[in-house]
């Protein structure tokens, strides 16, 4: 236990190291440049963005999900993407967090876990075509053997996020993720409501809504789209026009790697990096490039805080129901 906590303090330590040194070779004062140039209203702007691809996402998830509203889904959404922005060290520790806010706000702890799985296997799913549509951009911006080479590491980057959706349809996988779920709750004290989940038979049951989950594919595909609005309206802002496509190409791409490398905590390093080096290819600058990530990290930032708050709430508000039954 000890030796993981090194080696993930080290890897933290290392992807914040990188980030800081791409801003660095950039120029500090070309990022805080174009920073300025994006403003206070451009910020504003590319959250109220994200709101909009936070509530396809929630409506996503409330096609999967089993009698939950759509206010709750929205909130255990918001807390989940939160959760993951700013407190996930650990991989999944966001997801949890959702599947718990979704327990919390009326669904039944078997319901909102598998809800979850389903919900971010197909958000996976969505995210693979996603970054093919945006390969087409970049391949019309490069040669022939530099099209080759992206091809084959976008091939590699793409691999672990379509298996984040096979994995969801295999029952020995899902068993022993039931398992991981059951221990992480005990870690925080949740024990009995990790308690008798069936997750294999209720992500079954989920995936045979066929028009529901092929209906949520299509609506996280336009959620993931808004990402590439934002980059566009963030760019524009701070002079770097970029190309409906090319932002697309862009933003597509660097989550992918960053859903790739999802080990590495918040992204650090590996968000920065894909900027600037697919930013190259589109003519970008290196200081756009870290300015662009920037403001999706303040964005994250911003929107992440409240939703944290959120979760800490109403898990305060189920301590005290539960005190005040006794």
């Amino acid at each position: 236990m000890i030796s993981k906590r090194i080696s993930l303090a080290v890897l933290t330590f290392l992807s914040v190291a990188l980030a800081t040194a791409l801003a660095v070779q950039a120029g500090l004062a070309a990022v805080l440049d174009a920073l300025s140039d994006v403003g206070l209203l451009g910020l504003v702007w590319v959250c109220v963005l994200q709101l909009v691809s936070l509530a396809l996402c929630a409506a996503a998830l409330w096609l999967v999900s089993d009698g939950l509203s759509f206010g709750s889904c929205l909130a255990a959404r918001w807390i989940r993407d939160g959760a993951s922005n700013l407190i996930a060290i650990v991989p999944g520790i966001g997801e949890i967090a959702g599947a718990r806010a979704m327990a919390l706000f009326g669904a039944g702890a078997a319901i909102a876990a598998a809800s979850t799985v389903v919900d971010v296997a197909i958000e996976a799913l969505s995210q693979a075509l996603y970054t093919l549509l945006g390969l087409v951009p970049l391949f019309l911006a490069v040669e022939h053997d530099e099209a080759t080479h992206w091809l084959g590491a976008i091939a590699v980057a793409t691999v672990p996020i379509v298996a984040v959706y096979l994995v969801t349809r295999h029952q020995g996988a899902l068993g022993a993720m039931e398992r991981i779920i059951v221990r992480v709750a005990r870690a925080f004290n949740l024990s009995e409501v990790a308690a008798d989940l069936n997750i294999a038979r209720n992500v079954h049951a989920l995936y045979g809504r066929h028009r529901r989950i092929a209906l949520a594919v299509v609506v996280h595909l336009a959620a993931w789209g808004m990402g590439a609005v934002q980059v566009w309206a963030a760019a524009k802002a701070m002079d770097r026009p970029l190309s409906p496509e090319a932002a697309l190409a862009l933003e597509s791409l660097v989550y992918a790697a960053r859903g790739a490398l999802f080990i590495v905590p918040w992204g650090a390093g590996v968000q920065e990096g894909g900027f600037v080096l697919v930013g190259a290819v589109l003519g970008l600058d290196a200081a756009g490039a870290i300015a662009l990530s920037l403001v999706l990290r303040a964005r994250d930032a911003l929107l992440g805080t409240p939703a944290v708050l959120l979760w800490y709430a109403a898990e305060g508000r189920e301590r005290w129901l539960k005190r005040s039954l006794f």
